[in-house]
């Protein structure tokens, strides 16, 4: 606390106030406040019963008279000089200001027996942006603006009060998020400064980024909606691809961030796995009973996907396998599609039953092609019925299901048919493994953030 504080004293203009919020505080935290508080005119301290960040914080904005308000939480040191050099930077046409930071770790060396400090600088360039919507397209393309902390910004109390904007109770974390994304919805001018203003200072591991905290996922994903419907709202300069990227790109970093939780918090991998995994794998078709076609789409790696077309068949002599890919094959000089056609012949398929397409490289054409070599199999007689009337089975990796459903909704054949989506799971890409292994995982994350990226115009045509 006199670390914090002080920090802030030493260099406290006189025509600025210091508020400060005492969230019931158990110790002698109250009698070192009040004797503060009697020694200095522009110090107000407000002792009140425990109700938490949120609580705390909205006390103090009721309780602020000054034009502008800016935020300290109490493992924060503003930096020497910062108020000296920040002033001059106010002007009339602003409504936010977002400062640079850096986070400080204090570690101990177990085998050197000290405490080393660890320095991450958090910054943002010199730029001003004349509306907000310039600013929302600036992060929906850099995707790094500071965006989220409330203890690096400036914000205009006249704003704050005319629309009521307030911290949100109740919520685990993420509150800052939630009181930045509505004040945006009502800004002008917003500055971004490369001057440093405080130091967030990690001393504690129990500390609130730290613990763990039941129904993650769900809080996550509230938090990855509230920043879409700000951003993609604000933003008017940005393509619609722009914007699917951005909205993936957020998507996949949370849930990475969400898994490398679980070493430290088991508990939460245990309650957020499956959440996760409905995410990354989509719903799951009945893939029960016979099929006539099998398309079974390729990949570098793709045997494991002509081993759940076999599987998915059993004993149906009639069903037709469709491989498609003309990517190169792992092994090299073979296509994906090839490599497949000779796999399935070595376990007794008969090459009167195998269709082959080796000229499409990805899967939007992979499905189209297939289309139409299906409808050229129902006029030669290879497959029995019209194809509106056949069941189609759709062999791709299990993290590929959502998207190549979405595909197969851009593409009109697959409209009015009886598809079927066919996982198949290599050793290393299974629902209970994917995020043990880093290439596993990063291809998964990877699929994640595609999956929000299938528009027309992200087909390959």
């Amino acid at each position: 606390m006199e670390e914090t504080i002080g920090s802030v004293i030493t260099q406290l203009p006189d025509d600025c106030e210091l508020v400060i919020v005492d969230d019931g505080s158990t110790d002698e935290t109250a009698q070192l406040l009040k004797e503060l508080e009697s020694g200095q005119e522009n110090i107000r301290v407000m002792y009140a019963a425990h109700g938490g960040a949120s609580t705390a914080r909205n006390h103090g904005l009721d309780m602020a008279e000054g034009e502008w308000i800016t935020f300290m939480d109490c493992d924060d040191c503003l930096v020497e000089g910062f108020f000296e050099k920040a002033m001059p930077l106010l002007e009339d046409e602003t409504d936010l200001y977002i400062f640079s930071f850096e986070r400080v770790e204090f570690m101990k060396d177990e085998e050197a027996g000290v405490i080393r400090e660890t320095v991450m600088p958090l910054a943002v360039e010199d730029c001003t942006y004349p509306i907000v919507s310039v600013f929302a397209d600036k992060y929906v393309r850099a995707r790094n603006l500071l965006v989220y902390s409330a203890c690096n910004k400036f914000y205009r109390r006249s704003l704050l009060n005319e629309h009521g904007i307030r911290f949100r109770d109740g919520m685990p974390f993420g509150e800052d998020r939630l009181f930045n994304y509505d004040y945006l919805m009502h800004c002008g001018q917003v500055r971004t400064s490369s001057l440093r203003m405080f130091r967030y200072i990690q001393r504690n591991p129990d500390s609130a980024s730290k613990r763990s905290y039941p129904d993650y996922f769900n809080t996550i994903m509230a938090l990855h909606k509230a920043k879409m419907d700000c951003f993609l709202s604000l933003s008017k300069g940005t393509t619609k691809s722009e914007k699917r990227a951005f909205t993936g790109f957020d998507l996949s970093t949370e849930v990475s961030r969400m898994i490398d939780r679980f070493p430290v918090h088991p508990n939460e991998r245990d309650e957020n796995l499956p959440y996760i995994n409905s995410l990354l794998f989509g719903e799951q078709d009945d893939t029960g009973g016979r099929y006539d076609v099998i398309i079974v789409l390729g990949s570098h790696n793709c045997a494991y996907r002509a081993d759940k077309a076999l599987e998915t068949a059993g004993s149906d002599s009639d069903t037709v396998f469709l491989v498609t890919g003309g990517n190169e094959h792992k092994e090299g000089s073979i296509t994906e599609a090839m490599f497949m056609a000779e796999y399935l012949k070595k376990r007794g398929v008969p090459e009167n039953r195998i269709l082959l397409e080796e000229a499409a490289e990805n899967t939007f054409r992979n499905l189209k092609l297939s289309a139409k070599m299906i409808d050229a199999a129902v006029i030669t007689g290879i497959l029995p019925r019209e194809a509106k009337d056949l069941r189609i089975g759709i062999v791709t990796a299990g993290f590929h299901v959502p998207r190549t459903r979405a595909m197969t909704r851009t593409i009109p054949w697959y409209d009015d048919k009886n598809i079927v989506l066919i996982p198949a799971y290599s050793p290393r890409m299974r629902p209970e493994n994917w995020y043990l292994d880093s290439t596993s995982k990063s291809i998964c994350l990877g699929e994640i953030a595609k999956c929000c990226c299938v528009g027309t115009e992200d087909t390959g045509e």
